[in-house]
Formats: C-alpha cells, structure tokens, sequence
C-alpha cells in the first residue's frame, strides 16, 4: 500500500512518492516510466523543474532500457533454453514419459512431458515456480512473525498474486501479497521486497516513519532495490 501520486513533467507523467528524504530522488524503470521520490513539503512546480534539469540524463537512461529490452529473449520452453532460480541461470532439459514433473539438479531443469510440447513445458515449470515461490517467501514472512508479534502487528500471511506493476503488496490484517516471478530474482532482492512490504503492516503509507524503518531493518535497500530494476526478471 502506498500514498503515490502522479505528476505532470517536462519527461511526462511521473509516479511521485513523498518520503522523509530531504533531496529528489529519480530513478528510471525498465518500461521507460520514471519513479520520484521527494521531501514531504516540496512544491509540484521545484519537483518538476528539477526533472526538467535531468531530462538529458533521463532520454539516456531510457535508451538504454530500450536497448536492453530489445536485446531480451523470449522465455521459451525447450530443451537447451535458459531460466533463472533465485538469481541464478539453469538450462532446460525436457523428456517425455510419465509421471510429469520437474526436477533441479546441478545446473539443469530436468523436466518431464507427456508430449514434450512448450506450452506443456511451461505450464509444468510455472507450477514448480509456483511451489519454491510458496516455500522461499514463507520461510522468509516467517523470521518476520516475532518483530510482528513485539510490536502488536498481525502475523504476515503469504498470498501469491501475479501483478502487472508491482513485486509486492500489503495489507493491515497480514496479508502480504508477493509476485510468483520474484522466486526468480536474487535470494536478496526477495528479502527486500519482504522487508519493504513487512515495513508497511506498521506504516501504511511511503511516509517518513516508513522509510526510517525500512533504513533501520533493510540498510541497503536502494542499491538492492535498483539491482531488483535492472534485472532481467521481468514483472508479466
């Protein structure tokens, strides 16, 4: 959850966040959107101005994302094709006999298909996912469940919800929704979406209590969050 607003730029719509920070901070996401973080009482018009003065840096960075998207396979679902787990790449090698199912050994996704067909590859791989995805986030809400009960917060709950923006969500009753795809990013990127989203049962919003929070339980969360941006793990 979060108090996020849009605002109108010389580089376009952008998401704007007001936090405790004292400076601006903007940061380019893949899909070429543009993400602000500003003080509390800064004006609309210093807000924009001060992106006008990147605009430069900005069109470079989104060129460079263009570029790095075109350069992105395809996922495909074949013998020899690549995926990654928990940061790390794997290659595919598929079988057909029974019983169906998927196995990692070494540095290889063993998987085995009735026909052997992509989209019977993809639906098993996507259900294994699915299942690491169900057992790394818990373990992880998990190590959270005494800081909640100290500070007479709701036990987080796992939900796994494929979102189209967004790696996480949270919610005031413990609900904590996470993005099965986030299995595939590095063990640390999981660990800060978990810290972030933990931080918000206590404060809600991107406010200043929050982000001091998120600086005291997770230090190094916005070099790890950009790590997280930069990867090839992309939200679908």
């Amino acid at each position: 959850m979060s108090d996020a607003a849009t605002i109108e730029t010389p580089a376009g719509r952008c998401v704007l966040v007001r936090s405790g920070r004292r400076t601006l901070a903007i940061s380019v996401l893949p899909d070429g959107g543009i993400s602000l973080t500003a003080p509390h009482e800064a004006p609309p018009d210093d807000i924009s101005a001060k992106v006008g003065k990147r605009l430069r840096w900005i069109v470079t960075q989104r060129r460079s994302f263009a570029e790095m998207n075109k350069a992105r396979v395809p996922l495909r679902f074949e013998s020899g094709a690549t995926h990654r787990y928990l940061g790390r790449q794997y290659r595919l090698k598929v079988s057909t006999g029974s019983p169906t199912g998927v196995k990692l050994v070494g540095s290889y996704f063993y998987v085995t298909a009735r026909k052997g067909t992509e989209g019977e590859v993809r639906d098993l791989l996507g259900a294994w996912f699915r299942s690491k995805a169900a057992e790394q986030f818990a373990v992880r809400l998990k190590a959270w469940a005494p800081w909640c009960r100290e500070h007479d917060l709701p036990e987080p709950r796992l939900r796994l919800l494929r979102m189209p923006k967004r790696w996480g969500s949270a919610h005031r009753d413990g609900r904590i929704y996470l993005h099965p795809d986030l299995v595939k990013a590095p063990s640390i990127c999981i660990d800060y979406v978990v810290a972030h989203e933990v931080c918000h049962l206590m404060h809600p919003r991107h406010d200043k209590p929050f982000f001091r929070l998120l600086d005291q339980k997770f230090p190094d969360w916005q070099a790890v969050k950009r790590r997280l941006e930069l990867s090839d793990v992309v939200l679908s």
